[in-house]
């Protein structure tokens, strides 16, 4: 079927209202189910399509590796099937909003904490994929979509697991197949340089190399790599340090850094460090998807890495505040109000902001303890030494390991 037209049904039960973007393979439908009165939007393979045996897996590939993910930030797939010609179809959720792609066209960079609060929930999708053994090889900002939900809040979206790669494939004999040893699967600017060399050669450690490309886009409005052609990106991607950043905190900065570590090993060792990393520059809803991330790839210790992240974050923010540029330290430091504030991407339930509250008092009794050494000292006149040795252990009286409680 060439271009369905509103008012056409498909597969007997869904009524086309509008197309919602195309492509050479195919178009995306939004749609109502005829008994369900629900809005899906469905995913349509052109018929000139089908005869490309790789095309047509790698769609299918899509609604399963979909499907393996319960995440509430990857966009659901709720049926598949075949038109009458052969069309093959996937069902998905109908999502309103805007891809951060569209976000950055329109708005340039974004302001730190709602970058950051897109990747860590991104982080979450990814470490659910990856517990199951599902690598997406395709994260980028257009694949990142920024949903919106009834109450107002938004949530970002995980989308197009085309060319992911995993055990949902019937078979490493399938993977030889669709990943061709030379092909180059996925978006240049996107892509780490073992990506490059062969689409084969990756493990989840390429989402994470992804991870960092967004970030820096995100918050700076240029991706770290560019050029004029693919070659010179690839060039650059391969031999090239991207562009150094400015006016971010230095815990940031480093982390996307390391995510662009050209030899993996260097990269973090997977996303639930990434975002325990990132985690005290975003907001409470960005905390809530560090806190899945861990459970998810590390188990139940969430509440004391959690915590253990948040003190050393406000500990390297202290020391590295003199270096940020001049006009933008209060929009950057993890203060206690950033933390606690669930910003844009969503809001905070009441028993996370009695938590908060909990985490702020803690914090200012901390500071008290701290000031007392620092007098201490000051009084009699010890040495410097002596009285900064004893501050860890008091801020850790202070603070309890579990302080932070997982939902």
């Amino acid at each position: 079927m060439e271009a369905p037209q509103p008012g056409d049904v498909l597969a007997g039960k869904y009524v086309v209202e509008r197309v919602i973007g195309e492509g050479g393979m195919g178009v995306v439908l939004s749609a109502r189910h005829t008994q369900l009165h629900q809005t899906v939007a469905i995913k349509l393979m052109r018929v000139g399509a089908i005869a490309n045996g790789e095309a047509m897996a790698r769609f299918l590939r899509e609604a399963r590796a979909a499907a393996a993910i319960e995440s509430d930030h990857v966009c659901r797939v709720l049926d598949v099937g075949q038109l009458d010609d052969g069309s093959p179809f996937i069902v998905m959720e109908h999502l309103r909003g805007a891809d951060l792609g569209a976000q950055l066209a329109e708005r340039g960079p974004l302001p730190l904490a709602e970058a950051v609060d897109a990747v860590l929930q991104a982080c979450e999708a990814l470490a659910e994929a990856h517990a199951v053994g599902v690598v997406h090889r395709d994260l980028k900002p257009a694949n990142l979509f920024l949903a919106s939900r009834a109450d107002g809040t938004a949530r970002v979206k995980v989308l197009d697991f085309g060319i992911s790669t995993g055990r949902t494939d019937e078979g490493a004999a399938s993977e030889k197949r669709l990943t061709r040893q030379n092909a180059t699967l996925g978006s240049p600017l996107y892509m780490s340089p073992e990506q490059m060399r062969s689409a084969r050669d990756v493990d989840h450690r390429t989402d994470i190399w992804a991870l960092g490309a967004i970030l820096y886009e995100l918050v700076s409005g240029r991706p770290p790599f560019d050029g004029e052609s693919l070659t010179e990106i690839c060039s650059k991607i391969v031999s090239e340090e991207p562009a150094p950043l400015h006016g971010l905190p230095a815990p940031v900065d480093a982390a996307i850094m390391r995510c662009l570590s050209k030899e993996r090993a260097a990269r973090f060792s997977d996303v639930a460090e990434l975002a325990l990393a990132l985690a005290p520059y975003g907001s409470g809803t960005g905390r809530t998807s560090v806190e899945r991330a861990v459970r998810l790839l590390r188990g139940s210790t969430t509440g004391s890495a959690l915590s253990a992240a948040l003190v050393a974050a406000g500990a390297a923010t202290v020391q590295a505040g003199s270096t940020v540029q001049a006009g933008s330290t209060a929009a950057l430091k993890p203060t206690v109000a950033s933390i606690a504030d669930p910003g844009p991407l969503g809001r905070t339930t009441a028993s996370q902001a009695g938590e908060r509250r909990r985490t702020i008092a803690l914090g200012a009794l901390a500071l008290v303890v701290l000031a007392g050494f620092v007098g201490a000292w000051a009084v009699r006149g010890g040495g410097a030494r002596g009285a900064f040795e004893a501050v860890p252990s008091a801020v850790a009286a202070a603070t309890p390991a579990a302080s932070v409680a997982a939902p």
